[in-house]
């Protein structure tokens, strides 16, 4: 069931070049920025926030417009539903699916972090992307059945995306951050994720992540094909 679905979305997603190129245009434009701005210095962060990105702008955002375009495609939707198989399964098999076009910028960007961190790195780097994907998908999902209109779930994802890499520190390290908020900050699934990949992961951000990951698989184990 799983493999099935991923290959349709294979073959509808990754069609063009020039697709595949306009998803990775943003988040590798603020690497390139990131890099002039800091001098170089928050190169691995920019990387890491990079990775980040493409993996929450899947989950939350794809994730959750393809789940809410799937209802307006009425026909579509009650075949989905209607499918064998746990709910779990399915929403693994579009999540993994709509994951395709981001994977090869992800592999690229994780081979340049293990190049500066060592061998060692990644482990780490591994278990960042696993939770990280994890809750994003499960929060994309909720969102997906949770919301009936394709415009609300666009506009929500996209503030949302914004305020989880763009305004939280994923670009850019927790050190230029007042101390007091960093542990706060670290709350943060994003914020924690970038912390770890780049390297500069504390036993806090390890455990947020752990907790994050757990809390995401749960989700997506209990999660049902049907509309609240």
């Amino acid at each position: 069931m799983i493999l099935a679905i991923v290959e349709y979305y294979r073959k509808a997603l990754m069609k063009g070049k020039a697709s595949m190129l306009s998803f990775a245009i943003q988040p590798l434009s603020f690497i390139f920025i990131v890099y002039v701005v800091s001098g170089g210095r928050f190169l691995s962060s920019a990387i890491a926030g990079a990775m980040v990105s493409f993996i929450v702008g899947v989950g939350i955002a794809d994730l959750s417009i393809e789940l809410v375009g799937m209802k307006v495609r009425s026909k579509f939707y009650d075949i989905f539903t209607s499918l064998p198989g746990r709910g779990i399964e399915k929403t693994l098999g579009v999540s993994i699916g709509m994951s395709l076009p981001a994977l090869p910028y992800v592999i690229v960007l994780a081979f340049f972090l293990t190049m500066s961190g060592g061998v060692e790195s990644l482990p780490r780097i591994l278990f960042a992307i696993t939770a990280l994907w994890l809750w994003s998908v499960s929060l994309g999902t909720f969102l997906g059945a949770r919301i009936k209109e394709p415009l609300t779930v666009m506009r929500l994802s996209t503030i949302l995306t914004t305020l989880l890499t763009v305004f939280s520190p994923v670009y850019y390290p927790l050190s230029v951050v007042p101390n007091p908020l960093r542990k706060p900050l670290l709350l943060i699934p994003t914020v924690s994720a970038s912390a770890v990949m780049s390297g500069k992961a504390t036993g806090f951000a390890l455990l947020s992540l752990a907790f994050w990951l757990i809390a995401g698989f749960s989700a997506l184990s209990v999660v049902e094909w049907r509309e609240g």
